[in-house]
């Protein structure tokens, strides 16, 4: 079994910003206390305290930034020109990685991310990485109302599981309503 690396996170969410531990192995997902609850803190170093405490430390790598209040400003006005591929490929690997997508979870979240896989893939290509764009040609997706429903849906799940993970790992408090 492979050992996990830990990373730190920075979160925006309804104008707080806190810091939770994103962890690589073979199945990627979220460093959590004995409870089961996600581990969060309003610092880098309370997070890496935190981290160390239960076994784990951090990369020396800086935190990774997720605006999710960007991705939600989104929502309330979904349009084709707005869909930054980097940002929502990396708020929906996020997401997926909290659901427990790969490793088998049901929830309303894994439900309509993976019925809007097309809509992944194309996020994905958007980031015009070498492997899938050929050289000297720019990827440039279009997007549907269709998709736009379907990327809507997959964000406010994601962000509401995410505002019940922070409530319960004692993170700022949330009313959970992002529609």
């Amino acid at each position: 079994m492979e050992t996990p690396s830990h990373y730190a996170c920075r979160v925006r969410l309804d104008g707080d910003a806190v810091f939770v531990v994103w962890s690589s192995a073979e199945r990627d997902g979220f460093l959590r206390d004995p409870g089961g609850r996600l581990v969060v803190a309003h610092t880098p170093t309370a997070l890496a305290g935190a981290a160390h405490a239960l076994g784990a430390m951090l990369e020396d790598a800086g935190p990774a930034e997720y605006d999710f209040d960007r991705i939600l400003a989104w929502c309330a006005a979904p349009t084709a020109g707005g869909v930054d591929c980097p940002a929502f490929l990396n708020a929906w690997n996020f997401l997926d990685d909290l659901a427990g997508l790969h490793a088998g979870a049901d929830t309303p979240h894994t439900r309509l991310s993976r019925a809007a896989a097309v809509c992944y893939d194309r996020l994905f290509r958007g980031n015009n990485l070498p492997a899938v764009t050929p050289p000297g040609e720019r990827f440039e997706p279009s997007w549907g109302e269709n998709d736009l429903a379907a990327i809507r849906g997959v964000m406010l799940a994601g962000l509401e599981l995410l505002a019940a993970e922070l409530r319960g790992a004692g993170g700022p408090a949330r009313d959970g309503k992002h529609n």
